[in-house]
């Protein structure tokens, strides 16, 4: 997830009116257990811990509501620093647990990495829980994805999470654990962003009918400007006095697509949504970039069907593999 404008959650969706206060924080969407998730998330990755600690504090200032953390970002006790400042009440914390491949070890495992997310945090209690990605291989270790998500579960089940779910996990990866689920996933924290097409390889529709959130990380692309100065979005802003992130990102949240993203800057992360900008989808979507296509960690049924690459790997979805296993409301 690499350095990202912020913004302030304006949008016109299901969820929220099309024109809201400059700086309102309060638009939500209802996750499949009646949570009420913020629609915009400041995220904490590649941080240092000194840095995370003052740009949390500082996105909590300007009135973020929603924290992004994981365990892997190895900087949560300087976040918990500045979410001590506030009442627990006033935020929503996220955070994640890395996978594990050993299925005799993997709920244990797992649960230490939940008690050291509480600890670190200095929280009783998270809002949403998420397995970081599934193992390299995904399904070649399902009994292993199967116990760690039973460790998510437990810890669902004695009120240390609001919520539970997943990130970077493609459609096997959720029949996977789906055979042996309890509780559905909330959420899916995918890459989704403008060249992507608003259902990537399936798997937000597929979520859709799970009654599980898509959730985007790097809206803006993955290495490249060009979802930020290239000329299509700079192209599009200039018409209403825009910047060409600001068009990247409404194009997400246009589609009513929570979003992480990230910035340490006071202004970038102040910066709002634009209001009333006309975002041509159908040209948006057609859009290509060389790095936004589909990739998700994740590797199919057949693992011949996938390539690695730069320890992701890209799957082509086999359209004729059934669904296995079925989901319960948690």
């Amino acid at each position: 997830k690499p350095p990202m404008l912020l913004f302030s959650c304006a949008v016109s969706s299901a969820q929220a009116p099309a024109s809201v206060p400059p700086n309102d924080w309060a638009h939500t969407v209802k996750l499949n257990n009646g949570v009420a998730m913020p629609l915009i998330s400041l995220g904490t990755w590649q941080y240092s811990p000194a840095v995370a600690e003052s740009t949390v504090r500082l996105g909590l200032s300007l009135g973020y509501n929603h924290i992004d953390a994981a365990l892997d970002y190895k900087n949560q006790r300087s976040v918990g620093k500045a979410l001590a400042e506030h009442d627990r009440a006033s935020y929503f914390l996220t955070t994640k647990v890395p996978s594990r491949t050993s299925a005799s070890s993997a709920f244990a495992d797992t649960s230490k990495d939940l008690a050291a997310d509480l600890e670190q945090l200095g929280l009783s209690y998270v809002d949403l829980m998420l397995v970081h990605f599934p193992p390299v291989g995904n399904t070649l270790h399902c009994a292993a994805m199967q116990e760690q998500w039973r460790a998510l579960e437990t810890f669902y089940r004695a009120k240390k999470a609001r919520a539970i779910g997943v990130s970077n996990y493609c459609q096997s990866s959720l029949r996977c654990i789906a055979r042996a689920a309890n509780v559905t996933p909330a959420v899916n924290q995918i890459k989704y962003h403008i060249g992507m097409g608003p259902d990537p390889i399936g798997l937000r529709s597929y979520g859709d009918r799970l009654g599980i959130v898509t959730q985007a990380y790097s809206p803006l692309g993955d290495g490249t400007g060009e979802l930020i100065s290239g000329a299509l979005v700079t192209g599009i802003g200039a018409k209403h006095n825009k910047s060409g992130a600001q068009v990247s990102l409404r194009w997400v949240v246009g589609h009513g697509v929570p979003v992480s993203t990230k910035s340490t800057s006071a202004s970038l992360e102040a910066e709002d949504v634009p209001q009333g900008i006309h975002v041509p989808q159908p040209a948006l979507e057609r859009h290509v970039n060389p790095l936004s296509s589909a990739v998700f960690r994740c590797l199919h049924w057949i693992p011949l069907r996938c390539i690695h690459a730069l320890l992701s790997v890209r799957c082509t979805v086999p359209s004729s593999r059934p669904d296995v296993g079925a989901f319960s409301s948690a």
